[in-house]
C-alpha cells in the first residue's frame, strides 16, 4: 500500500536563544547552568563566530566545510582538549575516547572486531528482548501515571550493553547502582569547571568534584573485578570482553595492559549505552507528539516483521525506522559539543587558528542552522528518507562525531536503536505529557531536564 504520509508538522520544544551575546559575566554562569542558553541566534544564522579569552581564540564552528578540515583533513592537527578530558577522563581514563595518537589507533584496532557488521547482527535478538522487557515493566505500573522514558530507556540500554560486553548480568553493573554513579558524575563533573575557564593550573584544588571523582574510581574497580573474575573463570567467551582480552595488535602481537582493558570496559559500558538510551528517550518524546509519525512506525513494523520477535534480517527492512533515530538525533544530538586543540598554525577556511587555541564544534547549531536545513525546528523524519539523505553533505549530520574517530559503535547505535523503538511502538502507544516542560540541557551529553515522563498505553 502507498505510504501517503510525507512528514510531520510537530515542532518539538527546546531553548529559546538569546537574542544578543551575554555579557561576559552572565556568559560564565549560564554555561555553567546550560551552554544553550549563551549561543544566541544569530549563531544558527552565521557560519562562525570567535571569540578571544585569556591570550587564545575559541572558535565556534558549524559549517561543514570547517568541520571537514577539522575533523578529517587536519584531524592529525587538533587534538583532544583539556575540556573534554577534565570531564570525562576521571571515569573513562585513557580509553578509545580519550587516547591520542599511536596509543587510540592501536586501541581501536584492537576492538574493531567486535564491532564488525556480523557480530553485531548476531545481536539484534538481545535488543529487542531488552525492549519487550521494558515493555513488561511499563505494563506492570499504575494504569494512568506517566512514564520517564529516560530511565526506562536507561535501563534497558544498559541491560543490553552489559550482556554484550560481559556476556550476562552482573551484580556490579546492576541498573540502580550505575543510576547513582552516572548521576552523582555528570552532576559534579559534567559542568563547565569556572576555574578551567579561566585557565587556571590543574595542581589548584577542586574540592565540589570529589563526589563524581569517587564516583569514578568505583567504576573503575567494578570494571577491573568483572575482568580479573573473567580470568579466573578460564572462560573464552565471544563478547566484548572476550574479544578484547584475546586481542593483539597486528604490527606488533602486544595485547590489552590491564588499565586498558579496565578504561575500555568502562568507555563502552559508560559511553555505550548513554548514546542510545538519549535516542530512543526523544525518539519517543518526538512520535508522542506526532501520531501520523507513530502510526507509520506501527505500520512498518507490522509488515516488516508481524508479531515474530525483530531479527538482523527485519532491521534491515526498517527503513522508517532509521529515519525517526536519525531525525530525533538531528534535533537532539547526545553530543552536542566537541572540542579539540590546535597543536599548530592551520586555516581552516573563514578563520586562522592558532597552535593553542580552542575549536568548539557544535553540533547542535548546526544540526539547526537555518542554512543546511529547511525548517530546522519541525520534526521531519523524511529529511532522512534514501532520496533525501544523499543530498545532505557529508559533514551536516555529526551525532557520532566524523573522521577516523567517528565513534566505533555507530552502527552498534542505529541497530540497537531501530530494533528496540520497533519493539516499544509495537507493543505501546506513546502519549504527550503537556504538564513537562522538555529542555535539553548540556552534562557532557544533551540530556532533558527532570527526565522525559509520557504516557503509555497497551495496544
Amino acid at each position: 500500500m502507498a505510504d501517503t504520509l510525507t512528514s510531520s508538522d510537530f515542532v518539538p520544544q527546546t531553548v529559546t536563544p538569546p537574542e544578543k551575546p551575554l555579557s561576559l559575566v552572565r556568559g560564565l554562569l549560564q554555561m555553567i547552568a546550560n551552554p544553550l542558553y549563551v549561543w544566541p541566534q544569530a549563531m544558527y544564522e552565521n557560519p562562525y563566530h570567535g571569540v578571544k579569552w585569556i591570550g587564545r581564540t575559541f572558535h565556534y564552528i558549524r559549517k561543514p566545510e570547517h568541520m571537514k578540515a577539522v575533523f578529517l583533513d587536519h584531524a592529525d592537527i587538533f587534538a583532544k582538549s583539556q575540556f573534554q578530558k577534565k570531564l570525562v577522563g576521571p571515569a573513562l581514563g585513557d580509553g578509545l575516547l580519550t587516547a591520542e595518537g599511536e596509543h587510540w589507533k592501536f586501541q581501536r584496532r584492537a576492538a574493531s572486531p567486535a564491532f564488525r557488521i556480523d557480530a553485531l547482527r548476531a545481536l539484534v535478538p538481545v535488543f529487542s528482548s531488552s525492549a519487550q522487557e521494558t515493555i513488561e515493566r511499563i505494563k506492570a505500573m499504575p494504569a494512568g501515571q506517566p512514564v520517564d522514558v529516560m530511565q526506562e530507556m536507561q535501563h534497558a540500554t544498559l541491560d543490553v550493553i552489559v550482556e554484550t560486553i560481559l556476556g550476562g548480568a552482573d551484580p556490579e553493573f546492576g541498573y540502580d547502582r550505575m543510576a547513582r554513579i552516572v548521576s552523582d558524575y555528570i552532576e559534579t563533573m559534567g559542568k563547565p569547571d569556572m576555574l578551567d575557564m579561566f585557565g587556571t593550573p590543574n595542581w589548584v584544588p577542586r574540592p565540589w568534584g570529589g563526589k563524581g571523582r569517587r564516583r569514578a574510581a568505583e567504576l573503575q574497580k567494578s570494571a577491573v573485578n568483572a575482568i580479573n573474575r573473567r580470568r579466573a573463570s578460564g572462560g573464552q567467551k565471544k563478547d566484548l570482553l572476550g574479544l578484547l582480552l584475546a586481542a593483539r595488535d597486528p604490527e606488533t602481537g602486544r595485547g590489552l595492559s590491564d588499565i586498558e582493558l579496565r578504561d575500555n570496559v568502562v568507555t563502552f559500558i559508560g559511553a555505550g549505552h548513554e548514546t542510545t538510551a538519549l535516542a530512543l528517550t526523544f525518539s519517543l518524546y518526538l512520535v508522542a507528539n506526532a501520531p501520523e509519525v507513530q502510526e507509520r512506525l506501527l505500520r512498518e513494523v507490522l509488515d516488516v516483521c508481524g508479531d515474530r520477535p525483530i531479527d538482523a534480517a527485519m532491521v534491515d527492512d526498517l527503513v522508517y525506522h532509521e529515519q525517526v533515530i536519525k531525525e530525533a538525533m538531528r534535533l537532539y544530538p547526545p553530543v552536542a559539543i566537541i572540542d579539540r586543540m590546535a597543536t599548530e598554525d592551520i586555516d581552516i577556511g573563514d578563520a586562522m587558528v592558532k597552535k593553542g587555541d580552542f575549536t568548539f564544534a557544535l553540533v547542535y547549531i548546526m544540526h539547526r542552522h537555518k542554512l543546511l536545513w529547511d525548517h530546522p525546528e519541525r520534526f521531519d523524519p523524511e529529511r532522512f528518507s534514501p532520496e533525501n539523505a544523499k543530498k545532505l553533505h557529508r559533514f551536516q549530520y555529526m551525532p557520532f562525531g566524523a573522521g577516523p574517530r567517528i565513534c566505533i559503535g555507530m552502527k552498534f547505535a542505529y541497530m540497537e536503536a531501530v530494533a528496540m523503538l520497533a519493539t516499544l511502538v509495537r507493543g505501546l502507544r506513546f502519549l504527550p505529557n503537556a504538564d513537562h516542560k522538555v529542555e535539553p540541557n548540556i552534562r557532557i551529553t544533551l540530556r532533558p531536564e527532570g527526565g522525559m515522563p509520557l504516557f503509555a498505553e497497551r495496544r
